[in-house]
């Protein structure tokens, strides 16, 4: 074999062969003259990488470094020195190519020595592949990510060290307010910084914003002088957040309890908002098996049934009039070896575990349920659920939803779904399609904690949102905090003035309630009115007019009106004068996009119509439309159309047909500021004269 491979004839004869074999695979062939170093590659190897020089058909291992990455050029060419001395036979190495655009791209290149009649190295034969690895490195920065990381690591175990997780801080702000380009570079920029540290091993891009180096490092000290270096390299650019762990088989069965209590580390960090390093202790550990233990517990009883699973209710109370307007529902956990568990520490391994998903369906079914039920007395009452971002990667979780609402039989507006500013909506396409299905369904839906994330008014428009929940960080103190009393107004303003609900949390006593009340808000929320209760308790409180707590919480909100009154607080209930006097509040929603009418209306008018049953906004419209007296449609429509063009036209009367009988009535609006992708027209509705 090794004499027909070396006769002029036969190897042009194997040449031909291999490039026939090329034409099948996705990999490249080569073959390699280690005496020579010459080397034949086949395929369309150039359209992609410089590998030919001056239109040659072989190239040198000289050659070869115009296309390694210089990060890897020292290993490989210490491992084919290896392979031309003839210490080993096989080269099988996972390094960098660079592309002639530029672009760093991981390759795995195998190939076998082939000896000659001496012994001596006289071939190497082999491929080199992309695919095999394109699911184990970042694309942007060409690092491995976490998928290697794993894999890496289970060797690595066996090694002293330290394991670093690198977080840029606000990179989302970074992008926005420089430009995505401008933030992809700045993590190209880290990703040669790290690589370049003598004291790095490895380096990882495991998340959008999140760096893990390996290094062999046996001191805190070490490490936060590591870490040091790179803030500095980096500080007039970003900042950083950092969590270390040391690399120890005492410590850790195996590389996922590693990463687990690395990122556990990493959240205790960004808990102290530090531009810092925080390490692992062996407290953290303790508290990492407690929190396994948990896991299994939380999975035991999602696996049957959601044991020990309970939905508490925290009421959403209208301003002014104090009445009920909705809950939320909050998920609690009573353990049956700890007792009663509380849901910071509960949710977060729900959330790691992905059980989060189960529970919150879960969580959403039980609500909307309880909701129907209760809304046999209060017909309008609302129920808001909070929504993981994990919840939003089920690509399925809208339709789910949908089938849940329909199961419980209400109108899509009766819910409300919670997101907070958490979650990244411009990096998932998938996520906005979701809300947006969900919109046009009626959903609600309200951003969460207010002002303590990615607050802008981009984000607002994306979810076309419909409350905005004030977190209580901003409604403490209020009475003697200006700066949070001005930035509330604020906030309220221009949620009045695009039509968005407003609901002030974590009211705590009658002083802020008073102050807040200045400002006009929608909703309050918090312990003043009451802390989150079970079904039986929102009952007693809320549904059943005979029960003593019933009575006991209309007796407190006399005693608020009371107290505002000594404070030289006048107080107005607009629905109960609205409501005795039959004027009815509307607002119709008209789409630019399909021109499709909502119709919403409020309890007053919900009477005028003659409606006792549920219906959509939509339905509401062609229901009120329908029963226009056939000789008054063409004025009513224009009227409408008036209003369309901010016309601003005088009132109208005509003839409604009620459920009862005939009716005069007076119709008067005008229209508001646009909401997204919405004409929105509001108004009074009377009648002139009983039916």
């Amino acid at each position: 074999m090794d004499s027909f491979l070396k006769s002029t004839e036969g190897f042009k004869n194997t040449l031909k062969l291999i490039e026939t074999i090329n034409r099948s695979t996705d990999d490249y062939l080569f073959i390699w003259d280690i005496a020579a170093d010459t080397r034949w590659f086949f395929g369309d190897i150039d359209e992609y990488y410089d590998i030919h020089k001056n239109g040659s058909k072989t190239n040198s291992t000289q050659d070869m470094l115009r296309v390694i990455h210089p990060a890897d050029s020292a290993a490989v060419l210490e491992s084919l020195g290896e392979i031309a001395s003839g210490k080993k036979d096989t080269h099988d190495m996972d390094y960098r190519w660079i592309t002639k655009s530029g672009q760093p791209v991981w390759i795995n290149c195998h190939g076998t020595v082939i000896r000659d009649e001496n012994n001596e190295p006289y071939l190497m034969i082999g491929r080199v592949s992309e695919e095999n690895l394109r699911h184990l490195y970042n694309p942007l920065t060409a690092l491995w990510n976490k998928n290697k990381l794993r894999i890496d690591l289970k060797e690595r175990l066996l090694s002293k060290g330290f394991l670093m997780l690198l977080d840029i801080n606000s990179l989302a702000t970074i992008n926005l307010t420089h430009g995505r380009q401008y933030g992809d570079m700045l993590l190209k920029e880290i990703a040669a910084v790290c690589e370049k540290l003598p004291e790095v091993e490895k380096a990882y891009h495991t998340d959008h914003n999140h760096f893990v180096l390996v290094t062999g490092l046996n001191s805190q000290e070490a490490v936060c002088d590591l870490f040091g270096k790179i803030k500095n390299t980096m500080a007039e650019k970003c900042t950083f957040t950092a969590s270390a762990v040391p690399i120890d088989k005492a410590l850790f069965i195996d590389e996922t309890q590693l990463i687990d209590s690395l990122n556990m580390t990493f959240k205790k960090a960004k808990e102290k908002s530090s531009e810092n390093i925080e390490f692992f202790t062996i407290d953290d550990l303790s508290k990492r098996i407690a929190s396994l233990e948990l896991l299994e517990e939380l999975k035991q009883s999602v696996e049957n049934g959601f044991e020990g699973f309970e939905v508490h209710y925290q009421p959403q109370i209208k301003a002014n009039n104090y009445e009920l307007f909705g809950v939320e529902a909050l998920l609690r956990y009573n353990s049956k070896s700890r007792g009663k568990v509380f849901p910071d520490e509960f949710i977060p391994v729900l959330e790691d575990s992905r059980l989060i998903k189960d529970v919150g369906m879960f969580v959403l079914e039980t609500a909307l349920m309880q909701c129907k039920k209760w809304r046999s007395v209060l017909p309008n009452l609302h129920v808001s659920v909070n929504f993981s971002a994990l919840q939003f990667e089920d690509a399925l979780l809208a339709e789910k939803v949908i089938e849940r609402i329909k199961k419980a039989n209400l109108p899509g507006d009766a819910l409300t779904v919670e997101i907070t500013e958490s979650i990244e909506l411009h990096s998932s396409t998938a996520l906005l399609n979701t809300i947006t299905y969900l919109k046009r369904h009626n959903i609600n839906f309200a951003i969460d904690d207010f002002g303590t994330g990615y607050s802008n008014l981009g984000y607002l428009k994306q979810v076309n949102v419909d409350e905005i929940k004030i977190d209580r960080i901003f409604v403490s103190g209020i009475e003697s905090e200006t700066y949070n009393f001005r930035l509330i107004s604020n906030i309220i303003e221009f949620a009045r003035a695009n039509n968005i609900r407003t609901c002030c949390e974590g009211v705590e006593n009658t002083k802020e309630l008073i102050t807040l009340e200045k400002l006009l808000p929608d909703l309050f929320q918090g312990y003043f009115f009451d802390r989150p209760c079970t079904a039986e308790q929102i009952e007693k409180s809320y549904i059943d007019s005979n029960a003593e707590a019933y009575k006991n919480r209309l007796m407190f909100i006399n005693k608020i009106y009371e107290f505002k009154e000594r404070m030289g607080v006048v107080h107005f209930d607009p629905q109960k004068i609205l409501r005795e006097n039959e004027i009815g509040l509307w607002m119709i929603r008209i789409s630019s996009l399909d021109n499709h009418y909502e119709l919403h209306i409020d309890e007053t008018m919900k009477y005028l119509l003659g409606i006792d049953t549920d219906m959509s906004s939509l339905e509401c419209f062609e229901y009120w439309k329908n029963n226009i007296q056939s000789d008054y449609q063409g004025t009513v429509a224009q009227y409408l159309d008036k209003l369309r063009r901010n016309e601003c036209p005088d009132p109208i009367e005509f003839v409604w047909e009620h459920p009862l009988g005939r009716v005069v009535v007076r119709l008067s609006g005008k229209r508001l500021h646009d909401t997204n992708s919405a004409i929105v027209l509001e108004g009074i509705y009377r009648h002139l004269a009983k039916i």
